[in-house]
């Protein structure tokens, strides 16, 4: 049920704004908690930022494909043409606003929440060679209040390394990416993509397939015919193609994926959770088997990250 709004809300000034779509990276920003705009990612950016009850009004909408993943309880009306939506907002909503879209947002709460900027013209390249595509028959539709564990972990993940600021964090925040503009297409544009059931050459969707099923199996124990299947290819040609384009076996890949989560877990904070635990929550047998690999890929051991 909506929660109810004072009519002010719904009746903001915006005849001083501009005309113009707008990079929200210059709006407010004394709101930004924490940002990676300088770390150089590319065309994907996050900002964890904390508002007081106001207003924003873009009548020309923003400059990026905008994604929000809500923090806390609020309450927001959203303007859109021709359009009005009220709705109180919950931690972990997801929400995500195209780009060049007009849009007029209120709120009479303190808002906090993470919001990632996605450069349209990357999704348009994700849309031509993941799904040979053309951009123009796609359009990324506006959405409030969804739960989606995808989008939130990557979120968290890049979060995670805004706030490191590691010297690998570029290239994961690139292939993060590239795995957030696949979603986006797959779940939220009005043009559903249909995928080859036996193609002819083998296509890059293919690599973007069997990664997509190892984000979201890793916790479990799943074999190179799996991810095969997965990707709707023999695990020899699917492997050599894995190997070629992304420079890593599916199972290094794999314990990559494994490594990252079980390092979000501690530096997010694991309450009472063993390392076990954590091991085994990833997909590592045992507390050892995590600590060998953690050691190898990071450099560190989890004991080092949890302290």
């Amino acid at each position: 049920m909506n929660a109810p709004y004072h009519p002010v809300l719904v009746a903001a000034d915006c005849s001083a704004a501009p005309r113009v779509p707008v990079d929200l990276a210059n709006v407010r920003p004394e709101s930004v908690r924490l940002s990676s705009r300088s770390l150089g990612w590319g065309p994907l950016n996050i900002e964890r930022r904390e508002i007081e009850p106001s207003a924003s009004c873009f009548p020309a909408g923003t400059s990026e494909h905008l994604i929000f993943v809500n923090l806390a309880e609020g309450h927001c009306v959203r303007e859109g043409v021709d359009e009005i939506s009220d709705h109180a907002i919950e931690a972990g909503h997801v929400s995500i606003h195209p780009s060049e879209k007009p849009v007029s947002w209120q709120w009479d709460t303190r808002l906090s929440f993470i919001m990632l900027a996605l450069e349209p013209a990357f999704l348009d390249q994700v849309a031509e060679r993941v799904f040979d595509l053309d951009p123009s028959t796609l359009e990324l539709q506006t959405v409030e209040r969804q739960r989606d564990p995808v989008i939130t972990h990557i979120a968290g993940v890049l979060s995670r390394e805004a706030l490191a600021g590691d010297a690998g964090s570029r290239l994961l925040a690139q292939s993060l990416a590239n795995q957030l503009g696949v979603h986006l297409i797959r779940h939220y544009t009005t043009h559903t993509p249909e995928l080859a059931a036996e193609p002819a050459v083998l296509p890059p969707r293919a690599v973007t397939q069997s990664i997509d099923f190892i984000n979201e199996n890793y916790a479990r124990d799943i074999s190179l015919s799996e991810i095969a299947e997965a990707a709707h290819l023999s695990p020899f040609h699917l492997a050599r193609l894995f190997k070629r384009t992304t420079g890593l076996t599916p199972h290094q890949y794999l314990v990559q994926v494994r490594v990252n989560s079980a390092r979000a877990l501690l530096t997010a904070g694991a309450g009472t959770r063993s390392l076990a635990e954590i091991a085994l929550a990833v997909g590592f047998a045992d507390q050892s088997h995590l600590t060998r690999h953690f050691k190898r890929v990071l450099g560190v051991t989890p004991k080092q990250v949890k302290q």
